[in-house]
């Protein structure tokens, strides 16, 4: 019986605060596997944190560089002391287990958050005016070494059934071998009400009618049709206002997306209806979505979407693209409104049709939280990780 877990993650955040991307989740999970009695141990490169760090039961192991040496040390330490354990990988992390495969004492289940390659996703993608090409070379790399990794492993989880067709159909991974384990939110932390102070940089929004999206500024998020949506949704809501939340995190190659946006707010006459901000850390994102009526994310395609579950579990209806996991998520005409990828009068209509339309709004947002309260809290997500931990001793 497992009851031991030695979790490998890029970005274990000092305190348990989540600022950005997957700290959410690795606290998240971490942290609803103690309250279930499991022991917890999470490693992590070494980011000027504390080197050892025991916080609300989650003991966290900072593993100076090498990361792939000295980590892989650690993991022989603590998971080859008994048959209570599982090594439980994110994304790539601890990718050189692949060579342990056949004489590790210790089942190793990775835990895949999105694909280098996927049905859904061209290698060429075009948002407006502008055209994004990936490089091939960098996406089968960095396939090949998703494939290696996530092939090693004895059970592979993927936040949706989505991505569990990339994971068995691009990646070529027994079927048998995954389990779909949708991500989770703080339901404690995200819940509706009205904002509890207003942040600075909101202000001048008291008293507008927001629709809000939270995310980075790239090309696949689709923001392009979503500031040319406000042109139409300025002419019958003359109080409404487009918040984006996110900026240019530097991966994404160093294209200058911000001033791509601004140009298009400005060519689409909206740049007084538009605001854009850098990412906000997580913990304080609750009063975005309280200050705000709808949440759009336009995205040409999600894996999961964990800013969707957090704007439902805050009550607001969801505006998203039909597509990906974005179907698992958001139930269309119940708790949001689901619409095709690049139509700007598209998603005009379906935001149109919930600031208009208050009643059904709210009835969306109520349905929304529900949702979260049944599918998608830690405890819920953790108690589908230990079907799939207890699939191992079969």
């Amino acid at each position: 019986m497992i009851s031991r877990v030695c979790r490998l993650v890029w970005d274990y955040p000092q305190g348990g605060r989540s600022t950005y991307g997957l700290q959410p989740v690795f606290v998240g999970l971490s942290e609803a596997q103690v309250r279930q009695g499991y022991d917890v141990h999470v490693v992590s490169p070494s980011n000027g944190s504390p080197p050892e760090e025991e916080v609300r039961g989650v003991r966290v192991h900072r593993v100076p560089p090498p990361f792939t040496l000295n980590s892989m040390r650690l993991v022989r330490r603590l998971a080859g002391a008994g048959p209570e354990w599982v090594v439980h990988a994110h994304a790539t992390c601890g990718f050189a287990l692949f060579t342990t495969k056949y004489f590790r004492s210790f089942p190793l289940v990775c835990h895949v958050h999105g694909t280098s390659r996927s049905h859904h996703t061209p290698l060429t993608l075009r948002g407006g005016t502008i055209t994004r090409n990936q490089n091939s070379l960098s996406v089968d790399y960095h396939m090949f070494r998703e494939r290696i990794f996530w092939s090693s492993a004895d059970k592979v989880l993927t936040v949706s059934a989505a991505s569990k067709g990339d994971v068995t159909g691009f990646y070529k991974i027994k079927e048998s071998k995954v389990s779909v384990v949708y991500n989770g939110v703080d339901a404690k932390t995200f819940y509706p009400g009205t904002p509890t102070q207003l942040p600075d940089a909101i202000a001048h929004l008291r008293g507008k009618r927001t629709i809000l999206y939270v995310g980075h500024f790239g090309l696949r998020k689709g923001i392009t049709y979503l500031i040319r949506a406000m042109a139409t949704i300025g002419k019958e809501v003359q109080d409404s206002h487009l918040l984006c939340v996110g900026g240019v995190p530097k991966w994404l190659g160093g294209v200058d997306y911000l001033k791509i946006l601004k140009r298009e707010a400005d060519s689409a006459g909206v740049a007084g209806r538009v605001t854009f901000l850098d990412a906000v850390p997580n913990s304080e994102l609750v009063d975005f979505y309280r200050a705000s009526e709808v949440f759009a994310l336009p995205s040409y395609y999600e894996t999961f979407s964990k800013v969707a579950i957090e704007a439902m579990a805050c009550g607001i209806p969801v505006v998203a693209t039909d597509g990906g996991g974005l179907r698992e998520v958001v139930d269309n005409n119940e708790t949001g409104i689901l619409v095709r990828f690049g139509s700007a009068s598209q998603l005009a209509g379906a935001i149109l049709s919930l600031l208009q339309d208050t009643k059904t709004a709210r009835r969306m947002g109520r349905l929304g939280r529900a949702k979260v309260e049944t599918k998608f809290t830690w405890d819920s997500v953790a108690t589908r990780v230990t079907d799939a931990y207890r699939e191992l001793s079969r």
